[in-house]
């Protein structure tokens, strides 16, 4: 199942970036970009904080190309 996820997401920004007329194709240089991005949680007391780490620009501009609002 998670190959399957995996191929339907590969095809999916592949098709967003030729719309884009982007040249990357959404190998792994790509999805080094994203995996870099960084989430934190921080709980106090009763309350809990979420958040993102800074995004490079290169990450900015592939989220831009593929249509992607920038995580918050």
């Amino acid at each position: 199942m998670i190959c399957f996820l995996a191929l339907v997401l590969y095809r999916v920004m592949r098709m967003r970036l030729k719309a884009k007329r982007q040249h990357q194709q959404p190998g792994r240089p790509l999805l080094e970009l994203l995996r870099r991005l960084q989430t934190h949680r921080v709980r106090i007391g009763k309350q809990s904080l979420t958040g993102i780490g800074t995004t490079t620009p290169q990450q900015l501009e592939l989220f831009a190309a593929l249509g992607i609002k920038k995580p918050s």
